[in-house]
């Protein structure tokens, strides 16, 4: 055989063997990115108020989501929020606390993490707020029963059918629902919180900076400070982010129009009224 037809031939078998080890590696990686899972941070984003069942379940169809999808290792809750209607916050606070139990949970709060907004917050292994977010306002607000009168048209089989309790009833109600707000804020804070029940009761709003001073808030940083947070608990070095509200296709609804007096029963709120007086 003449040296130039063995050179072509080597040369072509070099040509297979490269050939061969280009495939080989391009299987392999296919076959990586099916066989194993690369772990992830769900990003849960709460940018609304919670007065809806519509909203309520979306939250909480999200963090169940998180809580059974095996690739996400933590959850980064990015909270923006005022509160909203008592049990939904309480529904909500109920199921960040259930998803916990499963893997590390994180709130990242942005603009504002007010009453109803700090209630869920708390559930969180971590706080993470910027500086100048808004952060507290621990309390409730409601409306008043109508008094009892004698209605003329309607006969009832009791003084409080139509309006289901006294008005001084439900101040002591309302006391209730506030004392198992400040209860869940220093269960779920415990030592971290620097601030004692009297001051917290009073419902200042403090700016991210002056929450951590007194404990309502863990750090001091960003979203992407909070995923490093989420990530470093669940104990993953590599890992991607996954959507949870773009993956399920949820979009929540805008704060709404301020709170109603026409209520067909009195309702209580952990929300944030900027201007209390101007119910109609």
């Amino acid at each position: 055989m003449e040296l130039g037809s063995i050179q072509r031939s080597a040369g072509r078998l070099a040509e297979s063997y490269v050939f061969l080890f280009i495939l080989a590696m391009i299987i392999a990686i296919v076959l990586f990115r099916v066989l194993v899972v690369v772990p992830s941070v769900g990003v849960i984003i709460i940018d609304s108020d919670i007065m809806t069942d519509k909203v309520k379940d979306d939250i909480v169809d999200m963090l169940r989501y998180a809580g059974e999808e095996k690739d996400i290792k933590g959850v980064v809750l990015s909270i923006n929020s005022p509160g909203g209607e008592v049990s939904r916050i309480e529904e909500i606070y109920l199921e960040i606390l259930k998803l916990r139990n499963k893997k590390p949970v994180v709130a990242s709060i942005d603009g504002i993490g007010l009453s109803g907004g700090y209630y869920i917050s708390a559930a969180a292994n971590l706080i993470y707020a910027k500086p100048s977010s808004q952060v507290g306002n621990i309390g409730v607000v409601s409306v008043l029963p109508e008094p009892v009168r004698i209605d003329r048209e309607r006969v009832t089989t009791g003084p409080y059918k139509t309006t289901g309790r006294s008005q001084k009833y439900y101040v002591g109600e309302v006391e209730m629902v506030k004392e198992a707000f400040l209860r869940a804020v220093i269960s779920q804070r415990g030592d971290r919180l620097k601030i004692d029940k009297e001051n917290l009761s009073k419902a200042e709003i403090y700016l991210g900076i002056e929450g951590m001073r007194i404990g309502l808030v863990d750090r001091i940083g960003t979203r992407s400070d909070a995923l490093e947070g989420a990530a470093d608990l669940a104990r993953i070095a590599n890992y991607g982010i996954v959507d949870v509200n773009k993956k399920m296709n949820i979009t929540l609804h805008s704060f709404p129009q301020l709170l109603s007096s026409n209520e067909s029963t009195p309702v209580n709120y952990y929300r944030y009224v900027e201007f209390y007086e101007g119910l109609d």
